[in-house]
């Protein structure tokens, strides 16, 4: 695995980890919720800093917050029973085909 795949590794670890993260921000009740939350954020900001350095950080930036936005939607649809909206699945469906766009359109470092 190049080093140029192991930074898009990172990025789409620290997005899943976002969709963790994100959602303790609204649902964590105990301390332990709250520190798992702020584990998951140093994690997530770990993998962004360290893909950083390889991959352009307007793209890399723009994937990893595609990927935690349309996760955190599905998350609170499928998980928390979040009102389902077929508009909403539509626009989170077009945000990852953008964000796989954007991957396709970078060139190797």
């Amino acid at each position: 695995m190049s080093v140029y795949n192991i930074a898009w590794f990172y990025v789409l670890i620290g997005g899943l980890v976002e969709c963790v993260w994100v959602s303790g921000l609204k649902h964590s009740s105990e301390l332990w919720h709250y520190a798992l939350t702020v584990i998951g954020i140093c994690i997530s900001f770990t993998c962004m800093i360290k893909a950083c350095k390889k991959i352009e950080v307007s793209i890399a930036y723009s994937v990893f917050v595609g990927i935690g936005t349309a996760g955190v939607v599905l998350a609170e649809i499928f998980i928390f029973n979040e009102t389902f909206s077929f508009l909403k699945v539509f626009f989170v469906f077009l945000l990852l085909f953008a964000v796989i766009g954007l991957k396709l359109s970078t060139k190797e470092a």
